[in-house]
């Protein structure tokens, strides 16, 4: 069940689970909870109205699938759907998630075009302590919503600050990709990829104590010909080895690229055919 409170008018101080203060006063210390959530609270509202050009956004039809519980913040499962008819005039322009409590607030955005066929995605990100993850969609009308998801998580994505650097001389990621083969004119079908990439979050630290670089797949886009389908814009909050699960609906055959960019400027490519008949 999606849980949909005012976190505006929460900033710390309301109820939360028995089980979320546990891990709130064994993380924070009870006396000092109120101050941080208000801290990562404007945060993140900065970054929501930089984003948006407004802080405050009332509630909306996105449904947001998190576990109410995870042992681990390393790679929580979430998937996304705004009920939407995903015509040109009426379909999710844009859908940004935020994090409150991890150390930067943005997690994602994924830009959806009426190709999808339906505004639904599937990934798996990083989450540091328990929070809550807003999710905001602006419509292609102009219309603006967020929604809410509560998610306790025992040992946040943080715990491991220190590691050794993950991309050897010569390293290159491997790519899976799952499409139909043939499809009907119209059909909605889906499309599942996956990318091995460590998404090394620029947070850590190797063993002599040097900062350990950021890199990270920092976008996504699948194309049919000089048409984007669908894109994403990555944060290192997004969980390694990337993983993404979306609908597309072609009238054509089609030969589908899906390329990400890394940010060392490197593009990792592959590609697939539907036949639509």
């Amino acid at each position: 069940m999606t849980d949909k409170p005012d976190i505006a008018a929460r900033a710390g101080l309301v109820p939360i689970s028995r089980r979320g203060a546990l891990l709130a006063a064994a993380g924070a210390g009870v006396g000092l909870l109120a101050p941080a959530a208000l801290a990562d609270e404007m945060a993140m509202r900065a970054a929501i109205s930089a984003d948006f050009g407004a802080p405050r956004l009332s509630e909306g039809q996105i449904e947001i699938a998190m576990p109410e519980f995870s042992d681990s913040g390393v790679s929580v499962p979430m998937e996304l759907h705004i009920p939407s008819p995903m015509t040109p005039e009426a379909h999710p322009r844009v859908v940004r998630v935020y994090a409150a409590r991890n150390p930067r607030p943005r997690i994602v955005a994924f830009h959806f075009t009426p190709d999808c066929g339906e505004a639904r995605i599937s990934t798996r990100v990083r989450l540091d302590s328990f929070q809550d993850v807003v999710a905001v969609a602006e419509m292609s009308g102009g219309a603006r919503f967020q929604a809410v998801r509560r998610v306790n998580v025992t040992y946040g994505a943080c715990e491991d600050a220190v590691a050794n650097n993950q991309f050897p001389p010569g390293w290159a990621p491997r790519i899976r990709i799952s499409v139909p083969e043939r499809v009907a004119p119209g059909e909605i079908f889906p499309v599942r990829t996956i990318i091995s990439h460590p998404m090394e979050t620029g947070l850590r630290h190797d063993a002599t104590g040097l900062r350990i670089p950021i890199r990270i797949a920092e976008t996504f886009a699948c194309r049919a010909g000089a048409r984007t389908l669908f894109s994403a814009k990555l944060e290192p909050a997004i969980a390694a080895n990337p993983y993404f699960a979306f609908s597309l609906r072609l009238q054509e055959t089609s030969e589908l690229t899906f390329e990400w960019t890394d940010t060392t400027g490197a593009i990792y490519a592959d590609s697939a055919r539907v036949e639509v008949a």
